[in-house]
């Protein structure tokens, strides 16, 4: 999922950290990722509303989606698509890649204000960065496919409640 651009030193020790696991995907826990401790907004996007798990604290942006089921992530009954939203305290370049994470993903990088200037379609468990190409200070990510289904696309504003 994210991992924003660490210092050279802490990322230098998760590549080695990393370098030394078997190859293989960890398995999902029993139950998926624990977001017990992360809050939810219901946020709109343009005309759309998602209902986002808050990613603001460090570790919260490392776990991401890593180990999500496809179930925890399903819209609601009511069918508001649920999704995360990552949120930093200011602009910076942004890189995000899918350890661990077994979903396909829309991930959208917007402004200090919220508007969408990038798009990008994560595969599930490619570890190739995709960096912002500005500096940003959201992201957004849901299911593949909810943002053509909601008519998210760049241009449009993230906003979220006061």
């Amino acid at each position: 999922m994210y991992r924003a651009l660490l210092p050279s030193l802490v990322w230098a020790l998760i590549l080695g950290v990393a370098s030394c696991s078997s190859g293989t995907a960890p398995a999902p826990a029993p139950g998926g990722a624990d977001l017990s401790e992360f809050s939810i907004e219901r946020v709109g996007v343009g005309s759309a509303v998602i209902e986002a798990w808050i990613a603001s604290t460090f570790f919260e942006q490392a776990q991401g989606f890593m180990h999500a089921t496809p179930a925890q992530v399903a819209p609601l009954p009511d069918g508001t698509p649920r999704g995360m939203l990552f949120v930093f305290a200011s602009e910076r370049q942004l890189s995000f890649f899918m350890r661990d994470t077994i979903i396909p993903l829309d991930l959208a990088y917007a402004t200090a204000d919220g508007t969408i200037v990038e798009i990008h379609a994560l595969t599930p468990l490619n570890e190739t960065p995709v960096t912002s190409a500005q500096p940003v200070q959201f992201a957004l990510e849901a299911p593949a496919g909810t943002f053509a289904q909601e008519g998210i696309e760049a241009g449009k504003k993230i906003t979220r409640p006061n």
